[in-house]
């Protein structure tokens, strides 16, 4: 074993963590050792995240906090169009770029005017795929240009909603995504007297790659095959509308981890296109949907947590490939349209929540020496020599008379025969017998199987101030990988393994998947808590869908959230928006503060009347009761 001799450091926590693999620049640590977010990109300003953190709860904003860094938004569009900019002008192509941002990702109202606002310069659309979607776009959607891609399935409202827009200046383009779609759109557009904008969403015979390939292919619950199409057109021609069809929209799948799925699907759909565009020429927009990944783990691999492309190989494959396709067939490039909401929005929201305690001590030590001196059972001393007597050498060997000691000594204290210290001790010394064997093991030039998954086994959990189901949904019901890592304390070398647990009464309410290159990680590396100091965690990459997502379990409701803007150098808190509070929790599920609070005071006033309490006690039972409906439901320091 190489004796260690460079002492830990902020670049060492750096490689630990993975930040440079997965952060995309955004993400640092300063030489105080505390994590820093580059909101502007890596040449931008830095904001410490750890001081980030003290100044909100300066201000009464408690955590758990969610942070929205506004200016990552932005470059996050930037870099997207200049990546298709660069591809354009690399290959001539005579079609423009339309980026669009499916709302589904991410509704927040502050997120969508943040991309809204900067994507005026590149004409963004917004694309909706219900009519509760539709009725928030429609009140904020301004920009003449830009496209409202109006998706999902639909009914009249729907469509006369959407359509009515197009008489106010809007741009609505309504995407048949089931054929009988099509002739309710022609018979509302000519009631109203509009001519509307069609799409027609293909469902493709390929499919894409990762966890939501079965999106895609010939059982995909959306859009329509090439058989309906062809109907579609007979009824475009027969009610004197092919010049209607303005666009032909397809989605391989979320997070397409493969760079090849997108190339077959992007043959397929372009060779319907250029089809279609022989029979309707105001056809004009090839709209090639989501499935921009982001890469969770940094491997950069086809693995589902991750993608083996770049953003730049992206948009040179779809610019290239439809480019080839149009060209053969001598039609005209279209205009390419993307609603990578995913790779938009993952990357600016940082979820950080406080460590409330320890449980499961596996990787606590234990002086052998002590052990063997106050043992009374024979069975103990023998774990304290064998700790005592450890050796690279004798690792398995070890590890196996360890495993059966403890179930002889089991046996013995289920008999009555083992009193309950020793039974104590024991299991400390197990416990810590096994953690020296798993650090022992780095020494050895080869680790058998039954060693190397000890690591994984031997793990504490820190409790933290967070509702896995609220805040990070996926990490739960998909097993998704995010990354995580302590927000200070960088320059101390984290040894302590942990997986973390969250306030619900659930054993899934944990996590412990974490990113690691070459598979996935079932602990992170932590520091000792310090009695009387907070411990943070940082939770990355949690932009996209999970707000949405999360649910009321246990009656957790939404985190405290937070939106930064850096302004010439100035860190400035743009808004605050305010986590929900018991009362309104209470009242999504049909409690009424009023009624809770009049049947309490009732309660409360028998056992007055029954000399258990005081008219004083009741008055403060009654304020502390009514003073909860307001507070945060989440945990205070």
């Amino acid at each position: 074993m190489m004796t260690e001799i460079e002492p830990w450091s902020p670049a060492r926590s750096y490689s630990l963590y993975g930040l440079g693999n997965w952060g995309q620049g955004y993400v640092g640590i300063n030489n105080k050792g505390n994590l820093t977010i580059f909101p502007n990109g890596p040449e931008g300003a830095e904001i410490d995240l750890f001081q980030l953190v003290e100044d909100v709860k300066a201000r009464g904003i408690d955590l758990p906090v969610l942070f929205r860094f506004n200016g990552i938004l932005r470059h996050r569009l930037q870099v997207m169009a200049e990546a298709f900019a660069s591809a354009i002008a690399e290959h001539n192509y005579q079609g423009r770029y339309f980026p669009a941002f499916p709302i589904k990702v991410n509704q927040q109202r502050h997120i969508v005017d943040v991309l809204r606002k900067a994507g005026r310069k590149y004409s963004m659309g917004l694309e909706v795929g219900s009519k509760p979607e539709l009725i928030a776009v429609l009140g904020i959607h301004d920009d003449p240009e830009a496209l409202l891609l109006c998706n999902g399935y639909k009914d009249r409202d729907y469509i006369e909603l959407a359509l009515m827009s197009q008489k106010v200046g809007r741009n609505p383009v309504i995407i048949v995504e089931k054929l009988s779609e099509l002739p309710l759109t022609l018979d509302v557009a000519e009631a109203l007297g509009i001519r509307p904008n069609i799409a027609f969403r293909l469902r493709l015979t390929g499919r894409g790659s990762g966890r939501w390939e079965k999106s895609g292919g010939d059982r995909a619950k959306f859009g329509l095959t090439v058989s309906d199409i062809v109907e579609a057109l007979s009824i475009l021609e027969n009610r004197n509308a092919l010049d209607c069809l303005k666009l032909l929209h397809f989605h391989s799948g979320s997070q397409l981890t493969s760079i090849s799925a997108l190339r077959n699907s992007l043959r397929e759909a372009t060779q319907v296109y250029v089809q279609l565009k022989k029979r309707c020429e105001n056809l004009a927009y090839l709209d090639i949907g989501g499935g921009l990944g982001v890469d969770y783990d940094g491997s950069k691999t086809n693995f589902e947590s991750s993608m083996n492309y770049s953003l730049e190989e992206y948009a040179r494959d779809v610019i290239w490939m439809i480019q080839e396709v149009c060209r053969e067939a001598g039609v005209t490039d279209p205009h390419v349209v993307t609603e990578a909401g995913r790779a938009m929005t993952a990357y600016h929201s940082v979820l950080i929540f406080n460590t409330l305690g320890l449980a499961n001590r596996f990787t606590d030590k234990c002086d052998s020496r002590e052990v063997i001196e106050a043992a009374n059972d024979s069975i103990v001393k023998s774990l304290g020599e064998a700790l005592n007597d450890l050796s690279p050498k004798n690792c398995q060997e070890t590890l196996h008379d360890a495993i059966a000691l403890r179930n002889e000594l089991l046996q013995k204290f289920n008999m009555g025969m083992v009193s309950i210290e020793d039974r104590a001790l024991a299991d400390r010394c197990f416990w810590a017998l096994l953690n020296e064997i798993c650090n022992k093991t780095g020494e050895l030039n080869y680790v058998p199987e039954d060693l190397e998954a000890l690591p994984g086994q031997l793990t504490d959990t820190y409790f933290c101030n967070l509702s896995v189901f609220q805040s990070i949904p996926d990490s739960w019901a998909i097993k998704q990988i995010f990354p995580i890592a302590p927000v200070h304390r960088h320059r101390e070398k984290p040894e302590r393994r942990v997986v973390i647990g969250d306030i619900t009464c659930d054993s899934d309410g944990k996590i412990d998947r974490f990113p690691d290159l070459r598979d996935v990680n079932r602990y992170l590396l932590a520091h000792d808590l310090v009695d009387g100091e907070e411990y943070y965690f940082a939770t990355f990459l949690v932009g996209a869908y999970q707000e949405i997502l999360g649910d009321l379990h246990n009656l957790f409701g939404d985190t405290n959230a937070v939106h930064v803007e850096v302004q010439d150098g100035e860190i400035s808190l743009s808004n605050v928006v305010r986590g929900d509070n018991v009362g309104e929790v209470l009242n999504y599920v049909q409690y009424d503060r009023g009624s809770l609070l009049e049947s309490w005071r009732q309660a409360v006033e028998r056992s007055v009347r029954g000399g258990n309490i005081t008219p004083s006690e009741s008055a403060e039972i009654m304020r502390k009761y009514s003073q909860a409906f307001d507070g945060y439901t989440y945990l205070s320091a």
